[in-house]
């Protein structure tokens, strides 16, 4: 899985998960994309919940 920032919106970014899709067609995006606030020292903590993404949650501090 790999992390990208994009969005910035005050404190707020978009975090982008890239996401393998199976020979089964899941997750049924390659990408997933969460909204997070910029902890400023190349963290941000996950500020809403994912749908596909496994091993984050919301409040999760994740490094970008």
């Amino acid at each position: 899985m790999m992390v990208f920032v994009t969005s910035i919106s005050g404190d707020h970014v978009k975090v982008h998960f890239r996401m393998d899709v199976d020979e089964d067609g899941w997750p049924p995006a390659s990408v997933e994309s969460l909204w997070a606030v910029d902890l400023g020292d190349g963290t941000v903590r996950l500020d809403n919940t994912p749908w596909f993404v496994r091993g984050v949650a919301s409040d999760d501090i994740v490094r970008v």
